[in-house]
C-alpha cells in the first residue's frame, strides 16, 4: 500500500519540522530522528533540536509525543541528522551543529554513539575541527562492506550566504568506526555561470566496489546545470574522478538513493524535471519569497538492476503544484520502503517546514509503469 503514515505539521512555536532519518534496533521497533524547531522562526539557522519518534509495526503507525535526543544547547541550532547501525553493532548519530563566529556561522558535523538501542548516547565529537560551513545532508553516511565510513561533505565560505556560492565537494573517511577521521585526496569545486555550483553530495556503494557520489546545481545558468552531477571512486572514497552531468534531470534539489536490502536494486528518489511526469504549473515567487521551493516537485522514485545504467519502474510519489518535496531520507522494513521528506508549500508558507513519511510496498515500487 502506497500510503502517508505520519504528518508532522509546524505550529506557532514549532516553526519547523525537517530533515529526518531511521534506525532499527533489535527488538523490532524503528526510531526515525528529525529536526523539530522549537521557535516560531523557520530559518536554517533559527533554534532546532533532534526529535525522536518510535514505529512498533514496520512504520504503519508512530507515535504522537517526541522524544528529546539532542539538545542546541549554546549553539545556534542541530540539524541534518544521520543514524547509522555499524557493523560493530553500535548505533552512530551524526549531526550539523550550527554556531556564530565573529565573521559568520560554522557548520560542523557531530558525531554521537549508542551502544543501548537508542537510550543513552555518548558525548558529541567533532568529524573536523575546522571552523566553517560544512553540509552533510540528512541520511547520508554509509558503511562500506570493508567497514569504512564516508561522510560526503560540502564545504562553503564563512562570511558568505551559504548557499549563494559552490561548495567544495570531498569525503570524510574513517577505518576505526568513527572515532578518528582523514579527507578524500581528491576534492572537487565548480562555478556557473549563475554564481552556484555543487551542493549537498550523496554517496553509496555499487555492487561492484565503487563508489558512486552524486550533487545538486542549480536549475538555471546552462552548462546544463538543471541536474545532479556525478562522481566516482574506485578505492573506497580515496580518490574521486572529476564531476561529469548524470542522467537525473532535476531542479536545485538533492537526490537520494540506496540499495534495497538482498538484492543488487538501486532505489532513487528526486524531483524528476525530466518530463516524465509534467505537472499543472504554478506562479513560482521569487527567490527570496516564502514558498521559493515549489520548483522541487514532482518527486519521483525509479529502480536500477544494472548498478545505475538504466532506470525502470518510473513512480510518480506526489504532484501538487503548489507544494514542494525534498531532503528525502530512505529506510527498508520488511515489504516496503519508508521514505520520510519535506512537505510544506503554500499552506505552511515554505516547503521545509512540514515533515511527512510515506510508506511504500516492493511490489508498488517494482509495478510496470504505464
Amino acid at each position: 500500500m502506497n500510503q502517508t503514515v505520519l504528518n508532522l505539521d509546524p505550529s506557532i512555536n514549532n516553526g519547523r519540522n525537517s530533515e529526518g532519518a531511521f534506525v532499527a534496533l533489535r527488538d523490532g521497533s524503528i526510531v526515525f530522528a528529525y529536526t523539530k524547531y522549537i521557535t516560531g522562526d523557520k530559518g536554517d539557522h533559527a533554534p532546532s533540536v533532534i526529535a525522536a519518534r518510535v514505529s512498533r509495526d514496520d512504520g504503519l503507525t508512530w507515535t504522537d509525543q517526541d522524544r528529546l535526543l539532542v539538545d542546541h544547547d549554546d549553539a545556534l541550532n542541530v540539524m541534518s541528522v544521520s543514524l547509522l547501525r555499524l557493523q560493530s553493532g553500535r548505533i552512530l548519530i551524526l549531526y550539523m551543529e550550527k554556531r556564530s563566529l565573529g565573521d559568520g556561522i560554522s557548520c560542523t558535523p557531530i558525531l554521537r554513539f549508542s551502544d543501548d538501542e537508542m537510550t543513552t548516547l555518548s558525548a558529541p565529537m567533532a568529524a573536523t575541527h575546522r571552523h566553517e560551513y560544512h553540509v552533510v545532508n540528512n541520511d547520508r553516511m554509509i558503511q562500506l562492506r570493508s567497514g569504512r565510513l564516508v561522510m560526503p561533505v560540502s564545504q562553503h565560505r564563512i562570511g558568505l550566504a551559504m548557499f549563494s556560492n559552490p561548495g567544495l565537494i570531498f569525503y570524510l573517511l574513517s577505518d576505526d568506526e568513527g572515532k578518528t577521521w582523514s579527507e578524500s585526496k581528491s576534492n572537487s569545486y565548480r562555478c556557473f555561470p549563475s554564481g552556484t555550483g555543487w551542493q549537498e553530495p550523496g554517496v553509496i556503494e555499487l555492487h561492484d566496489g565503487r563508489l558512486w557520489s552524486w550533487m545538486r546545481t542549480a536549475w538555471n545558468g546552462g552548462e546544463r546545470c538543471g541536474r545532479q552531477w556525478e562522481s566516482f571512486s574506485d578505492d573506497c572514497g580515496v580518490a574521486w574522478s572529476e564531476p561529469s552531468a548524470s542522467k537525473f534531470i532535476s531542479p536545485y534539489s538533492p537526490l537520494s538513493m540506496k540499495t534495497i536490502p538482498g538484492t543488487n536494486e538501486l532505489l532513487a528518489v528526486w524531483n524528476d524535471h525530466s518530463g516524465r511526469f509534467p505537472t499543472p504549473s504554478y506562479e513560482i515567487p521569487a527567490w527570496d519569497g516564502p514558498v521559493w521551493g515549489l520548483h522541487r516537485t514532482p518527486l519521483a522514485s525509479a529502480i536500477s538492476c544494472d548498478q545505475g545504467s538504466t532506470w525502470h519502474h518510473h513512480l510518480l510519489l506526489e504532484d501538487s503544484p503548489e507544494h514542494g518535496f525534498c531532503y528525502t531520507a530512505i529506510h527498508f522494513v520488511k515489504d516496503a520502503a519508508l521514505l520520510a521528506y519535506c512537505a510544506g508549500g503554500v499552506d505552511t508558507g515554505t516547503v521545509l517546514d512540514r515533515l511527512r513519511i510515506r510508506r511504500i510496498t516492493f511490489d508498488e515500487l517494482r509495478a510496470p509503469v504505464a
